[in-house]
């Protein structure tokens, strides 16, 4: 499978009479968008703003960040089994508008906590997203539809907003291209060492309400088995993030670290053996049967020397994690751990909620329950003033002035799959 992303850069966004890309300003007519966003008949109305970077505003109830997309070849492909019929993602070729992103609001949900993004300020400098002009979402549901429903709703709102401003950048001059491809480089296949890459895509420890998420092209990811499946597929729209954020948004799937790093890689000092995807489990059987099935597909169809794995959302999963990178170094597979820790109060060491002496390679990419104090903001979206944030010592409101949240709930700041904007360090 080959897939292309042609890139193009947009630095502005302002409101038009037609969505359109001019230079490198994106205009939107919102009046259309909004048109386009109410086809859902779970949404009664939705408000669009454009927020730029430096502007004193605070989106909060903030489900999503995604970056503007659309399939050109084949046609009509965007985010199959959302958007569109299930089909194969990561083939063709896919418009990826650069430096801007869109960002979901889901004021009506009734989980504990939600993301909040904060475009000017500390906020804004420790997320990715604070410095990237801002198109906002903010739908409320039609009478008589469910929470639950009203949260995949907003989910395919957000999904329908980024491919109608991906659309935009149809035909305009592209200011990079990527190709993703696996074919070997001539003359070097079997001289390089095959490093594969074991994705976590999902945990079912906090599900909401019990229900697990629909992420993998439409639908539940908690009872699949060790899968392999090509690593354009996630890059090109078959997963999704989960209905809120913990450390993690779909923008960070569609540009995803770790894959980004070993497709650039490959046929230059490695060789990208290929990607299995599966999830967690709070069933120790189940668990170890994950880990012997991934370790055997690691071995024996990856052919794998090596393998990075990766975990997603809280603790637990790094038990799993670690099952697996244990079974492959019984294979006699290297392995890198990808883990963020809890807290900060102490080592890596002590905090690792697994022990290997196998497991001699880990890297923490973060602290997600480290604190940080926001400043008041002058403007609320996606809520109001009297909006709660989630904060497990005090009650605190979106218009405070000073606002103290963990760290995972500021979209942009950590990403479980390697771009981080911060760094955790043993002293």
């Amino acid at each position: 499978m080959r897939l292309r992303i042609d890139g193009v850069k947009v630095e502005d966004v302002r409101q038009g009479q037609k969505t359109r890309i001019e230079g490198k300003v994106l205009y939107v007519d919102t009046g259309d968008l909004e048109k386009a966003l109410l086809s859902d008949k779970r949404i009664a109305s939705v408000r669009v703003d454009i927020v730029r970077p430096g502007s004193s505003v605070r989106i909060v109830n903030v489900i999503d960040v995604l970056q503007p997309r659309c399939k050109v070849e084949p046609e009509g492909t965007d985010f199959p089994g959302w958007l569109t019929k299930l089909g194969v993602a990561g083939n063709g070729r896919t418009i990826s508008l650069e430096g801007v992103i869109v960002t979901v609001c889901n004021r009506f949900s009734h989980r504990s906590y939600s993301a909040v993004l904060d475009m000017f300020g500390w906020g804004a400098d420790l997320s990715k997203y604070g410095k990237m002009p801002n198109v906002v979402i903010d739908p409320a549901p039609a009478e008589h539809v469910s929470e639950r429903e009203f949260e995949l709703a907003a989910r395919t709102a957000g999904l329908r907003a980024a491919v109608y401003l991906g659309a935009a950048g149809s035909g305009r001059r592209r200011t990079g291209t990527e190709i993703f491809d696996l074919k070997p480089s001539p003359g070097k296949k079997g001289k390089l060492p095959r490093v594969g890459y074991c994705y976590m895509l999902y945990t079912p420890q906090h599900d909401y309400q019990g229900v697990p998420d629909p992420i993998f092209y439409g639908g539940q990811a908690t009872e699949i088995l060790p899968t392999v499946v090509q690593p354009s597929e996630i890059l090109d729209g078959a997963l999704v993030n989960q209905l809120t954020v913990r450390g993690m948004e779909t923008y960070s799937i569609q540009n995803h670290a770790v894959i980004r790093e070993l497709y650039k890689r490959h046929g230059r000092d490695l060789i990208f053996a290929g990607m299995i995807v599966y999830s967690a489990t709070m069933e120790p059987q189940r668990r170890q049967r994950n880990a012997m099935l991934a370790a055997s597909l690691a071995r024996n169809v990856l052919d794998a020397d090596g393998m990075i794995l990766t975990k997603c959302y809280g603790g637990m999963p790094h038990v799993d994690e670690a099952l697996v990178a244990e079974a492959c170094e019984n294979m006699g597979i290297k392995t890198t751990m990808f883990v963020h820790l809890v807290h900060s109060g102490s080592s890596l060491a002590e905090s690792a909620l697994a022990s290997s002496p196998k497991l001699d390679a880990i890297v923490n990419v973060g602290q997600v329950l480290e604190r940080i104090v926001l400043p008041k903001a002058e403007k609320i979206l996606g809520g109001d003033r009297g909006t709660s944030v989630y904060n497990p010592d005090i009650k605190q409101t979106a218009g405070s002035a000073a606002l103290d949240i963990e760290e995972f709930l500021l979209a942009g700041l950590h990403d479980h799959l390697g771009s981080s904007r911060v760094a955790a360090v043993d002293y």
